[in-house]
C-alpha cells in the first residue's frame, strides 16, 4: 500500500498544519514566564504601631506593593518584583514603651529584605532604620548585603550579639526579650533627654563625646527598664560627623585623652580618630584641615584635661573623618 502525499500539502507551514490537527507549534508561540511571587511579613515596633502605612519598593524608587499594620503592628503584601526591597513604614499611632503614651508616628521606619519568591520577613524598628541611616545615609547604593553587615554590626553595640534585627520580632511589653528590651530603653533615654525618634533614627553624632555620652544615658535607661544588658559603644558602626578641606592623599591617626561627664557620671576618655585627605606627611597639630576637621571634637560636652596625640597611621577601630 502506498501512502500518496498531494504536492499542495507540501507547502502549507508547519504551523498551520498542527493546528488544523490540534497540536501547536512550541517554537512559534513562546510560553510568557511565571511571575516570581513573594510574601513580605512582618511587624512595625515602636511600641506595636496600629494603622501605619507600609510600601515595599526597590532602591530605585519603583513601587511593588503597600499594605497596612494591624494593632499587633504586623502586615502581609504580596509583590511580583524581586530582588532587594525597602520595607518602609509610616504614619499609624504606637503606645509608647517608657511612657504609656499613644503617639503618632512621625518618623519613617525601615528594613530591607531580599525577595526572590516564598515568603520573607522585615521588623521594622528604630534599630533597623538607624541601621538603615548608618548604611545608605551617605547616598551609597541601597543593598539587602550591606543593610544586613551594617544591622549586624548594631546588634552587637546594642548588646544583642547575634540577634537578627531584620526577623526578630521584639517583645516590647509583657515577658519581654532583649531586643525589646533596646526598644524600651531607646524610648526610655528618649522620655529622660527630650530626645526624638528622628533624632535616633538620624543620628550622627557630632564627636566622640556625644557618643560616649549617649553610652552613659544609655545605659542609665537599660537600668530604669530592668534589663541586665550593659553596652559599652565603640566607633564601630557609627557616624560622626567631619568639616574640613581635603583632596589631599595623606592619613592621620589622632588620640584623644581625658574624661567627660555626663548628668553627674564621670568617665574616661579614650578615642582615637583616622582623618583621610589631609596632605600626605602633615599628620601635625600645625596642619589647618586637620585642626579644622577635629574642631567639633574638641568641643566635647563635659570633656576635661584633652590630650592628643598624632600619628602618621590609624589604630583599629578608629573613627574616620573623610575631608571632602
Amino acid at each position: 500500500m502506498r501512502t500518496i502525499i498531494h504536492a499542495a500539502l507540501l507547502a502549507v507551514p508547519a504551523a498551520a498544519l498542527l493546528a488544523a490537527c490540534g497540536g501547536s507549534d512550541d517554537a512559534a508561540t513562546p510560553i510568557a514566564p511565571v511571575a516570581t511571587t513573594t510574601t513580605v511579613s512582618g511587624s512595625a515596633v515602636k511600641g506595636p504601631v496600629n494603622g501605619a502605612t507600609v510600601r515595599a519598593k526597590k532602591p530605585d524608587g519603583t513601587a511593588c506593593g503597600t499594605a497596612t499594620t494591624n494593632a499587633q503592628g504586623t502586615y502581609s503584601l504580596e509583590t511580583t518584583c524581586t530582588g532587594d526591597l525597602i520595607i518602609e513604614v509610616s504614619g499609624g499611632t504606637y503606645t509608647d514603651e517608657a511612657t504609656n503614651q499613644s503617639r503618632a508616628l512621625d518618623t519613617p521606619l525601615r528594613v530591607v529584605v531580599a525577595a526572590n519568591g516564598g515568603t520573607v520577613t522585615g521588623i521594622a524598628t528604630p534599630l533597623t532604620t538607624m541601621a538603615y541611616t548608618y548604611a545608605f545615609g551617605s547616598g551609597a547604593p541601597v543593598s539587602h548585603a550591606a543593610f544586613t553587615t551594617q544591622a549586624q554590626t548594631l546588634a552587637t553595640q546594642f548588646g544583642l550579639s547575634g540577634v537578627n534585627l531584620a526577623t526578630t520580632l521584639p517583645q516590647v511589653t509583657g515577658t519581654t526579650n532583649a531586643y525589646g528590651d533596646s526598644l524600651r530603653a531607646l524610648s526610655r533615654y528618649m522620655a529622660d533627654n527630650n530626645r526624638t525618634l528622628a533624632t535616633i533614627t538620624n543620628a550622627v553624632f557630632a564627636n566622640a563625646g556625644d557618643l560616649t555620652a549617649f553610652n552613659t544615658l544609655y545605659n542609665n535607661a537599660l537600668i530604669a527598664v530592668g534589663s541586665p544588658v550593659r553596652v559599652n559603644f565603640t566607633a564601630t558602626g557609627f557616624n560622626l560627623a567631619g568639616t574640613g578641606a581635603g583632596g589631599g592623599s595623606g592619613t592621620c591617626g589622632v588620640n584623644v585623652q581625658g574624661t567627660v561627664t555626663a548628668n553627674g557620671f564621670t568617665v574616661p576618655l579614650n578615642v582615637n580618630y583616622c582623618v583621610t585627605g589631609i596632605a600626605a606627611g602633615s599628620c601635625t597639630s600645625g596642619n589647618s584641615s586637620l585642626s579644622q576637621a577635629l574642631g567639633g571634637q574638641q568641643g566635647i560636652v563635659g570633656a576635661a584635661n584633652l590630650q592628643y596625640a598624632f600619628s602618621a597611621s590609624c589604630a583599629a577601630g578608629a573613627f574616620t573623618i573623610n575631608l571632602q
